[in-house]
């Protein structure tokens, strides 16, 4: 059997957890081998966040065991928009006029004051 034939086949069915891309293109590399069981690299292909999986296989099977259901679906994730150069900017001039500690500036965005975000696209 051939473990990356497999595994890439594998791969249609799961999507990025970081940004969704689906991990058929992602690289799989095999970083090595135990008995019945394989230690290896998915990196995506879009964002590059890497992990590494144990794939074990029956060899009575040969199925590989799944970390996850591949009907199981995860709650999209609510994305904030980038944050502008605006922004960093009115937080340096802010922090730069700023006599106090991270409580007062943490207290104060509780209390409604501080530094807000302007959502405006």
């Amino acid at each position: 059997m051939n473990i990356l034939r497999f595994l890439r086949e594998q791969a249609k069915g799961y999507d990025c957890s970081v940004c969704g891309q689906n991990h058929a293109r992602s690289d799989i590399r095999v970083l090595g081998k135990l008995e019945s069981a394989w230690i290896v690299r998915v990196t995506c292909s879009k964002c590059d966040t890497s992990f590494k999986l144990l794939v074990v296989i029956d060899d009575e099977r040969a199925n590989v065991s799944p970390v996850q259901e591949a009907g199981a679906h995860r709650p999209e994730r609510r994305r904030r928009p980038a944050v502008s150069l605006d922004e960093v900017l009115d937080a340096h001039e802010f922090l730069k006029g700023f006599d106090g500690g991270v409580s007062d500036i943490i207290g104060g965005a509780r209390g409604g004051a501080g530094v807000e975000r302007d959502t405006k696209a």
